[in-house]
């Protein structure tokens, strides 16, 4: 039989494994590493990424990138909203900002491989 003191374990287990997460994903965009990070200093540090992506010339992945970065800080600010309140909620928005921060990291990744061009446009040369 499971107690209800273990499942609010679990719930703040995983909350801690995806804010370390996050932190680790962050430094890809060009953060520091943030020691022990809480919802609300990762969706400033998301925020701040985007903004320095958005205003880049260096093309159109670096803004879409800008973009996803936003998504990811408005996940976190949600998160950060409801605090220790409503973990499963909290935990859900975590997720959305991880695969987030993984899908851009794999479009700027696309980016540089292609050296600046679409991948449409690779494929078709």
């Amino acid at each position: 039989m499971v107690n209800d003191h273990s499942v609010s374990v679990w719930w703040v287990r995983r909350r801690d494994d995806l804010l370390a997460q996050l932190a680790v994903l962050l430094v890809y965009f060009g953060a520091d590493l943030l020691e022990d990070p809480g919802t609300g200093e990762l969706a400033r540090t998301a925020e701040a990424l985007a903004g320095e992506y958005r205003v880049s010339d260096r093309g159109e992945g670096i803004r879409r990138a800008a973009a996803l970065l936003d998504e990811v800080a408005a996940h976190l600010q949600a998160a950060d909203r409801f605090r220790g309140t409503l973990l499963p909620v909290v935990n859900r928005h975590l997720r959305c900002a991880v695969a987030l921060l993984v899908r851009s990291r794999a479009g700027l990744e696309t980016v540089a491989v292609t050296g600046g061009r679409s991948p449409r446009a690779e494929a078709a040369r």
